[in-house]
């Protein structure tokens, strides 16, 4: 079938019939709303990664979680809307996963100048100062850091806000920069 004829002819579908038929398996609902969103969810995130390629596969990403997930779709709620959300999170895990992997890459930098008494001392002066953290704090970090999860996980999980979550993070990565900052450098 020609896509320009079928965009033509279902182009006139709402955003909630569309959502009702995704959710339903329609595969051809799929393409509509692919086709619908693609260049304005690309141009978001162009402009909020500034690398084409890489907003290329944020938006493939994007499209290909929608389609393994339409199942908990909810018709009620603006599936525009879902969208942007979700290019945003996608951009956002992104740019921290690189700024968490080139802070890594620096303290790796920094640790193999360090003679092996001092990686020691490191990593235990690294356990003591994550465990000197108030309660709170410690856990958001632990969850963040040690098991992997997202920054709205995190806030699922303990029943607080994704504000909080940052919150936390951004006082918890103070305090460690300033109780480590002899070893890092800093």
């Amino acid at each position: 079938m020609n896509i320009q004829y079928f965009m033509t002819n279902q182009a006139d579908r709402s955003d909630t019939e569309l959502t009702t038929l995704i959710k339903a398996s329609d595969s051809g609902a799929f393409k509509i709303l692919y086709y619908r969103y693609y260049e304005n969810l690309f141009g978001f995130l162009v402009h909020k990664t500034r690398n084409y390629e890489l907003a290329k596969d944020l938006v493939q990403d994007l499209f290909f979680r929608l389609w393994k997930t339409r199942d908990s779709l909810d018709k009620s709620k603006s599936i525009k809307a879902y969208l942007f959300r979700s290019a945003n999170n996608l951009a956002i895990d992104h740019l921290r996963k690189i700024t968490t992997e080139d802070a890594y890459i620096q303290t790796i930098d920094h640790k193999q100048t360090l003679m092996p008494n001092e990686q020691f001392d490191l990593q235990e002066k690294t356990q003591e100062a994550v465990e000197s953290l108030p309660e709170p704090i410690q856990t958001v970090f632990c969850l963040s850091r040690f098991e992997g999860l997202k920054y709205t996980e995190i806030a699922e999980s303990l029943e607080i806000s994704v504000k909080t979550v940052e919150s936390r993070m951004s006082k918890a990565l103070k305090i460690l920069r300033e109780k480590l900052k002899h070893f890092l450098g800093l």
